[in-house]
């Protein structure tokens, strides 16, 4: 691609909205970054993405009750490349938040909790668990216990941190993880153009 191409390319590329408006570029952005874990996002980006799961998933739900063998296969697969980009997204939010990426282990936590309430947890009739990769469905019945009990506690905060880390402010300007994603990238796109 020469260079006249490239700046035809990013021309019209452009579009209205800046970076703290919702959009429908706001919201493939994760997609196009599944795989970048440096630099900043906006906690529009991340509005963005979630209203376009939202709305793909209530389609999807829609047209495709009950489901049958096939479609929970589809829907293990949606459910993979849909809960992927978030572990990046939160990676770059926590970046915009001055804060370590490794924060974004803490989910990892919620799932081993899980794993070890799937495990141990004493058989009873009080909490169900489901666990539904596609075509197999797993179901277990536990009852409540000191470990169901203090894991569940831990499981809700891990979820409630989570989502705080989304939605918290970032700092204002460039910070060691890069310039502020709010400014308009207008003048970096002016000089690409030249």
């Amino acid at each position: 691609m020469t260079a006249e191409g490239a700046a035809r390319t990013l021309r019209s590329m452009r579009s209205d909205y800046g970076p703290n408006k919702v959009s429908l570029r706001l919201a493939f952005r994760p997609f196009v970054d599944m795989f970048q874990f440096r630099g900043r996002s906006t906690r529009t980006e991340v509005l963005s993405f979630w209203l376009l799961g939202l709305l793909s998933s209530l389609i999807y739900f829609l047209y495709s009750y009950p489901p049958s063998a096939f479609e929970r296969v589809i829907e293990s697969i949606w459910f993979v490349l849909w809960n992927w980009p978030w572990i990046p997204l939160l990676v770059r939010r926590l970046h915009d938040q001055s804060r370590s990426g490794r924060w974004a282990a803490l989910p990892l936590i919620a799932v081993t909790l899980f794993a070890l309430n799937w495990w141990f947890a004493p058989a009873g009739n009080d909490l169900d668990m489901n666990l539904a990769p596609g075509p197999i469905n797993l179901h277990r019945t536990i009852g409540w216990s000191p470990l169901t009990i203090t894991s569940s506690i831990v499981f809700v905060a891990i979820i409630i941190a989570n989502f705080a880390f989304y939605l918290l402010p970032g700092t204002g300007g460039a910070n060691r993880f890069g310039p502020d994603p709010r400014l308009d990238a207008q003048p970096a796109l002016a000089l690409a153009e030249t």
